[in-house]
């Protein structure tokens, strides 16, 4: 191998060598090097290697006909396509592992995830709670459901039972502090809003506050419960939505002005990075094009 002297060793050289001699070789960089290196040639050979590891070196040995390699590097990443060789793969069973090596496997896959922070209120609406919830999303467009699960029985999960009623504020960026804050496990007679300090606003359809910040509030009664293993799966029927005008562009709130957070695993939070548009494609023009 032949010792690099500026990034790295210079692999291979195609050919055959009996003794003293020299030989030519091509690597698939770019660059020029000359040196005397041990590459299983018996006696001493040079090497005049195109190549971006030139170098230099010396030893006996007895060289074998060989193919030139690539140098060695990070794997190369290519977008997959239909006739991709399959990749190396570490299989999980959920009946071998614990719940909590799944659940991590699982938050770190399922990626980005919405935040739903949920605010609601105590059954004699003393205490108004709230928490933020990533296992959110849409259930139906029409009428229009959104879902939220607890996993076990949060404070939010208790709330919405014993009321019927609760807002999902989105969760903006500015307040990621804020946001992690209320996932504390606070007593339950202790109230998120007033121990982190967040300014609330009264809902227009139902009793649980708005986050005053928050740039769009959903209010919501309750659909439906679905109880699933340790967690359980809240359905509410969005009954009035409330957003900025500030994020509000051509009447659509913009992505760039939302700037939403997302759960990632372990403690990491997302944001929005770069922003990619792409129509829908009708099957007459898929058609066409292939």
């Amino acid at each position: 191998m032949l010792v690099g002297a500026a990034e790295g060793a210079g692999r291979a050289v195609a050919g055959r060598c009996h003794g003293t001699g020299t030989g030519t070789g091509t690597d698939t960089n770019t660059g020029t090097g000359t040196g005397t290196g041990t590459e299983g040639c018996r006696g001493t050979e040079r090497f005049h290697g195109t190549g971006s590891h030139p170098g230099t070196g010396s030893g006996p040995g007895t060289r074998r006909p060989r193919v030139a390699r690539q140098a060695r590097g990070p794997a190369r990443v290519t977008a997959p396509t239909r006739h991709s060789l399959a990749v190396m793969r570490v299989d999980y069973s959920p009946g071998s592992i614990d719940p909590g090596s799944f659940y991590r496997l699982l938050t770190a896959v399922i990626v980005p995830r919405p935040i739903a922070w949920v605010s609601t209120l105590t059954a004699d609406g003393e205490t108004a709670n709230l928490a933020p919830h990533s296992f959110f999303t849409v259930a139906s467009t029409d009428p229009p459901v959104v879902q939220f699960t607890s996993v076990g029985r949060k404070d939010s999960l208790r709330n919405v039972e014993a009321t019927g009623e609760f807002v999902v504020n989105i969760a903006s960026e500015p307040f990621l502090d804020q946001i992690n804050e209320t996932a504390t496990d606070f007593p339950r007679d202790k109230g998120e809003f007033d121990a982190v300090g967040i300014g609330t606003e009264p809902s227009l359809r139902v009793k649980p506050p708005r986050v005053a910040s928050s740039p769009v509030a959903l209010e919501c009664t309750l659909h439906a419960t679905l109880g699933l293993g340790n967690s359980t799966v809240v359905f509410g029927r969005v009954v009035h939505a409330a957003v900025s005008e500030e994020v509000l562009v051509d009447g659509d709130p913009d992505i760039r002005r939302l700037r939403p957070l997302a759960r990632l695993g372990k403690n990491e939070w997302g944001t929005v990075g770069e922003l990619h548009e792409r129509a829908r494609i009708p099957y007459r023009d898929w058609e066409r094009r292939n």
